[in-house]
């Protein structure tokens, strides 16, 4: 069976919702960018580089607005709730970002990150989602999962019941009456079946035995750019010098044929072709997501 890329399933984690703060719910998805990763100017092209942000399914996911929007009422509802216990809770900042990391939707695309991380993620780029709160208040923060294991019954603090998802949890319901789960299910089927599709596109496998040869002349034997990317040796803790020269050369190699170009085209057009079978469902989505986030900016606004 293929494996799926991260970014693969990143863009349908996108699609579907994701928060931050340790809940599931809406939050961090792509925002479409512009055709041409270098038109921003004065950053590094390689920093610019999101080919999952570009794919047509990508204009059904949350906008960066409406994210920050989202997340915001998400938390000022948690600190409302927080502050009902008598518990100070900060919300985080919305606006926080991640370090830079380039899209690995079709494997490491950086020359600088596969020189220092091989094909491990950045650590810098991953988000810090701890809560700052001391141990006995996380069950009124996360429910249920996050009380003692092996607690039954209702979760009670000070004597006051707390929500079975806790503050957290239950915020985030607040503002789930308005997600569309069936829009949102045609589009990560979409984000995800299209890159399965694109592995046996004509174009893709030709420009993949390309790359094979490419690699062969550096002494590395890969028939494509996912079985390094998943070679058990490649996925310890520990990188090694083999991985860093693998991935330094994987990335030389997908610059020296237009992999990565080739292959966005390939399942661009993929998903250009479900989209329009499916046109209904998504506008539902993105209409559902417009009126959420309008909800969440009257929290806000509220608060």
């Amino acid at each position: 069976m293929r494996r799926l890329a991260p970014a693969c399933l990143a863009l349908a984690a996108a699609l579907l919702g994701c928060s931050s703060g340790g809940g599931s719910g809406e939050g961090d998805g792509p925002a479409v960018a512009a055709e041409d990763p270098a038109a921003s100017g004065g950053e590094p092209a390689e920093r610019l580089m999101s080919y999952t942000s570009r794919l047509p399914i990508a204009q059904y996911s949350y906008t960066e607005a409406e994210n920050t929007a989202i997340e915001s009422a998400q938390q000022l509802l948690t600190q409302r709730c927080m502050s009902s216990y008598g518990i100070a809770y900060e919300p985080t900042d919305p606006d926080r970002e991640p370090a830079d990391s380039t899209d690995r939707r079709y494997g490491v695309s950086s020359p600088l990150e596969a020189a220092r991380f091989g094909y491990h993620p950045n650590p810098d780029a991953l988000r810090d989602t701890q809560v700052d709160l001391p141990k006995e208040a996380l069950p009124v923060f996360y429910g249920k999962r996050g009380a003692s294991q092996g607690s039954g019954g209702d979760l009670v603090y000070k004597g006051k019941k707390v929500p079975d998802a806790g503050c957290f949890g239950q915020s985030i319901g607040k503002l789930s009456r308005y997600d569309d789960p069936d829009g949102a299910a045609v589009a990560s089927r979409i984000a995800t079946g299209s890159y399965q599709e694109s592995l046996d596109a004509p174009a893709v496998k030709e420009v993949f035995r390309k790359w094979s040869s490419c690699m062969r002349k550096d002494g590395f034997r890969y028939a494509s750019p996912n079985e390094p990317l998943n070679k058990s040796a490649f996925q310890g803790g520990e990188i090694s010098a083999e991985e860093r020269e693998t991935a330094v050369a994987d990335v030389r190699c997908k610059e020296a044929t237009g992999l990565l170009d080739i292959w966005f085209k390939a399942e661009s057009a993929i998903q250009r072709a479900h989209i329009q079978e499916n046109v209904k469902a998504l506008e539902g989505l993105r209409a559902a997501h417009r009126e959420k986030a309008a909800v969440a900016r009257r929290i806000v606004a509220d608060g």
